[in-house]
Order: C-alpha cells, then structure tokens, then sequence
C-alpha cells in the first residue's frame, strides 16, 4: 500500500516552518559570524600595534586591523536583519534529537541568542507530558489538588524527563489529582534573571488563591527555584506561601569545579595581548554557565537563605564511592555541594531540610534513575495503588 498523499495545506505549511527554520539557523549563525571576524580583526590589530608582550593592559582595537574585516562583519550583520525580518518571533524545532540541539545552543550561548533576539532562544514557557505548551491560567485552576513544576537543568529542557521512571512517577501523581506541568526555559541566561521572570509568573497565578505549590529541579532547575524564592522574599510576594515542597536533585548550591576550572583556564589567556583577543572564545560560555561557578542565584552573588517552611530535599550523587568526597561527585557537582555542606558545617538549612545520597549515580541519568523517583515517593509520601 502507498502512504495517503499529504493535503497541499500541510505540505506547504511544513515547507514554510522549514524556511522558517532555516532562517533562524541563519539569523544566529550570521551573528556568530559577525563576533569570530571582529575576533580575527582584534587579533590582527594586536600584531599591527606590536605591544610588549607583558602589557596585559593592552586593549585589542578593530580599527588597528585592516579596513576588510568591517566590510565582512558589516555584511554578516546585515545578512543577520535580513534573515530576522523572514523568521517568527519563536522557533521551537520539533523531534527529539533537534529539540536537544537547540536546547544545548540555548545552554552554551543563550545569553547571546537573547541579546540578539534569536528566534532560537527558549521563552520560559510551561508544558505537557508530550512537550505542548500550557496556558498558565488554565493550568493554574486545574487540580484541586494542588501543582507541581519539573525543572530540567543547564543544556536540556523537558523533554530529558520523558523517560520510563519519570514518566511513571509524574503519572502517579496525576492519578492521586495533582496538575503536573515541565518548566522549559533558556538555560544560558543568568540564573537570577530567570528566576524572576518565575517568580512574577507564580506570582501572578498562585500569588493570592491557589493549591499547593511541588517544585522539583535538577541541577540548575534547582538554582532557579531558590532563585525564585529570593525574589519572592524581596518582593514580599505571596506564592511562596503555597509552597509545601522544594526537591533539588545533583544541584550545585556551592557551585561547579568544572566551570571555576574552565573560568582559571580562560583567565591565563589574558596574560598577553597576542592572546587576550582569545578570551572571546572562553566567553562564549553563557551567563548560565558562569552563574554554576559557585551557583549564584542572586544579581549581587550573595547566598540567599533558604525558605523556612517548605518541605526541602537535597539530592547528592556520586559516581562511585571513590568519588564521595571529591571535587568529580556526579561527574559535575561534588558531594557536598550538590547537599550544601562545607567541612561538615551546613552552608544552606532549614528545620525541613532533608539530605540524601545515592551511590553509583553520576549527573545527568538522575532525571531517569528508578531509585531518584522512589526516594521522591517515600519523600512526598504518596499513596501507594491499595491505598488509593
């Protein structure tokens, strides 16, 4: 049998998505292009100038460089309006192997598609089981219940938590009444910027009426709701008084050795300036990922208190027991940063706080493994099926 022929609609409504597409791919890819010439140019300049090479106050300057090196970045400039004049305000590809892609784009360079208003950056948006988009309001009014958010981490979005032990976790707690809905959001922008914009939107639909407030993230998911609550408590606002349960699953609440190793290596090209022009690659990284070098929530860096009331779990993994009480932990966050514990001492607290750790676990399988999701169970203290 021969597959039924497609509307000419739909053929040309997929067609225009794919242009769409494409456009988006070249509105950021110009502009990264634009960024490498004036890296190249600022290189260039460098060696025309001939500082010393000890003068680490030297300053790379484009108009030291050849005139040509602004006739490209100017063209890839314009190619970059021309392409964002023929892409929507949004685009969200579709499949999981490209959703990842652009979620790990939105990781490593977020920041920079925000700034440059890139259909490819993630809006914070809520979604379904089957990565739709929810209407806050309605989702807001659904359960009697009460609501629990699940927030990915740096890189992912919520498609990493349709798996089979996710999957039936979140499916029981829909069964037992509860309204579940899956954070996506551009994990490249500071952490306290979108723990604002999370605020005022629990704000704004759980602020005065409401059931109780879940919040469950894994590893910067869990920076975000503390970063959240940081701006309630600042704003006085009143959500958070509906929050019961705060998990935070292989979350670096003292940040991550990867990225203070990443931001010493990045600083000794600073140490010439036939070299310093270079930093510009280290600093491709996002602010996201800056933020994860001693996990700040807070516009100032501080170390906001947690809230006194909720119900917290914190969730630390490790490799393997060789790496219980290093620097490796998961693979990204120690031990002890991941429980917020310094030398035994508690760096974060609160008289509700639980700390818990599974062995033989490294950081990204978290968001599948069977035991997380047992331990959430028994945590939350759901029913079992004979008692439902």
């Amino acid at each position: 049998m021969t597959a039924p022929e497609q509307p000419a609609s739909e053929e040309k409504s997929r067609w225009v998505k794919n242009l769409q597409h494409a456009g988006a791919v070249v509105h950021a890819a110009s502009h990264s292009a634009r960024e490498l010439t004036h890296l190249v140019a600022e290189i260039h300049g460098t060696i025309t100038r001939l500082p010393s090479p000890l003068n680490r106050r030297h300053e790379a300057d484009i108009s030291h460089a050849p005139f040509p090196y602004r006739i490209v970045a100017g063209a890839f400039d314009l190619l970059a309006k021309a392409a964002g004049r023929f892409v929507p305000v949004v685009s969200e590809f579709e499949g999981a192997m490209t959703l990842r892609t652009q979620a790990a784009l939105n990781g490593v360079s977020g920041d920079k598609l925000a700034r440059w208003n890139s259909p490819l950056a993630f809006p914070m948006t809520l979604r379904d089981g089957q990565g739709r988009e929810l209407d806050w309001q309605d989702w807001s009014t659904s359960s009697a219940i009460g609501h629990v958010i699940v927030l990915h981490g740096l890189c992912c979005c919520d498609i990493e938590w349709q798996n089979p032990a996710a999957s039936a976790f979140t499916d029981e707690l829909q069964a037992q009444g509860y309204a579940v809905g899956w954070l996506r959001y551009n994990t490249g922008k500071a952490i306290h910027a979108n723990g604002e914009e999370l605020d005022a939107w629990l704000e704004d639909f759980f602020g005065s009426t409401g059931t109780p407030l879940l919040l469950i993230g894994h590893s910067m998911g869990g920076l975000l709701i503390r970063s959240a609550c940081y701006w309630a408590e600042k704003e006085q606002h009143g959500w958070t008084k509906r929050l019961s349960h705060i998990a935070c699953l292989g979350t670096p609440h003292l940040g991550a050795p990867l990225e203070r190793l990443g931001n010493q290596a990045n600083s000794l090209l600073g140490l010439t300036p036939y070299t310093k022009p270079l930093m510009r690659l280290g600093n491709i990284r996002s602010r996201g990922i800056k933020d994860l070098r001693h996990g700040w929530v807070t516009p100032d860096h501080t170390l906001p208190a947690l809230p006194q009331a909720p119900q917290t779990l914190f969730l630390a993994c490790a490799i393997n027991d060789n790496h219980r009480d290093n620097l490796v932990g998961d693979g990204w966050v120690p031990v002890s940063s991941g429980l917020a514990m310094n030398a035994n001492t508690e760096v974060l607290s609160s008289p509700n706080l639980q700390r818990e750790f599974i062995n033989d676990l490294s950081h990204i399988p978290i968001m599948a493994d069977p035991r997380v999701f047992s331990l959430l169970r028994e945590w939350l203290g759901m029913k079992t099926e004979k008692e439902l």
